[in-house]
């Protein structure tokens, strides 16, 4: 299983929990005077994530909503900090940044329905060649909806209808759980020829590589990052953040920011997860707020099991949030 390192160990994931931190404080104050979004209302955002986001690696893509070739000023190699900048930047944007070596397309509007039809299709024909019953008359019970693949990448908490961001960036992840299926969807449903065939499986290939920036700092992993404007949980304070495409089916991650209930103390002793004070991001009415990482082990199909790995994320050794920027939250 993906450990913390490989999760919060690059560039774009130390930058979303910079931005969510400032968050933190706006939704600090929010619940001070009593107007705080409620767990299911969306709103859980600042001034730099109000609009939440999509990051994807830009090689699982290859047009845009309207059939038209995906297109980005290249930049080259930059420095982790240039990068950063960019991320905070494509933040203020609707729909998806997709991220390439050398540069990033922001605000691209996709086709959910491509993906959704994408998903549906490679994991129906994977659970019928398995099947063991050769009688037609079970085909039925072999469909696999879009809504079992979201179930599987979602923690329990997180209930169905699921909105337009959740659904597309759970269906576009099965180019990293599944990339030669993947790839043969793209190639039949958009009758490549083989100079386009081969330069998307150029692409695929590269976006589940992590890339480097001018410092040899990782930029950003080969994941799909889900920045949600919506609490899910009581003891949150911004908006779920996922992590999708980390493994098998099924396996993904989430960071959160929440209070130290009784029952959040009992889940980081039950893991064996050793708190200390220098990993409180703030302090609200006494109560520590600490940012929370899960990874969730793979499952079936339209299944959610339980079982996860639960990490405390270090303010100044994860996200280099110093003691200084601490003190303004509290």
């Amino acid at each position: 299983m993906i450990t913390k390192k490989q999760i919060v160990g690059n560039e774009l994931m130390k930058e979303i929990i910079n931005i969510r931190f400032d968050t933190l404080g706006q939704m600090i104050e929010q619940k001070r005077q009593g107007g705080m979004p409620g767990v299911t209302e969306e709103g859980a955002t600042g001034r730099y994530d109000n609009k939440g986001a999509i990051f994807i690696p830009g090689g699982l893509i290859y047009q845009d909503v309207d059939e038209r070739f995906i297109r980005y000023e290249p930049y080259g190699k930059i420095s982790a900090k240039r990068f950063r900048a960019g991320i905070r930047k494509a933040m203020r944007n609707d729909n998806a940044t997709l991220l390439y070596p050398d540069g990033m397309a922001p605000a691209v509007n996709l086709d959910s329905g491509f993906f959704s039809k994408a998903a549906r299709r490679i994991f129906t024909y994977k659970k019928a060649a398995y099947q063991r019953s050769k009688k037609i008359s079970n085909a039925a019970l072999v469909e696999i909806t879009s809504d079992d693949i979201i179930k599987s990448h979602c923690p329990t908490y997180m209930k169905p209808p699921y909105g337009a961001r959740t659904r597309i960036s759970t269906c576009v992840c099965v180019g990293l759980i599944e990339p030669p299926m993947f790839f043969a969807f793209y190639k039949s449903e958009l009758n490549f020829s083989e100079k386009q065939a081969q330069r998307f499986v150029h692409d695929l290939d590269q976006a589940r590589e992590q890339t480097l920036s001018s410092d040899n700092s990782v930029l950003y992993p080969p994941y799909i990052v889900v920045c949600h404007d919506t609490r899910y949980k009581r003891n949150s304070f911004t908006g779920l953040t996922r992590i999708l495409g980390i493994g098998k089916f099924g396996e993904f991650a989430t960071f959160s920011f929440e209070s130290l209930t009784r029952q959040l103390a009992q889940e980081i002793k039950r893991h064996h997860q050793a708190l200390r004070p220098e990993d409180v991001f703030a302090i609200t009415g006494e109560i520590p707020i600490l940012g929370v990482i899960r990874i969730y082990e793979q499952t079936n199909p339209g299944k959610r099991l339980l079982k996860y790995q639960l990490h405390i994320v270090s303010p100044l050794d994860d996200a280099g949030i110093g003691p200084e920027r601490l003190k303004r939250q509290d």
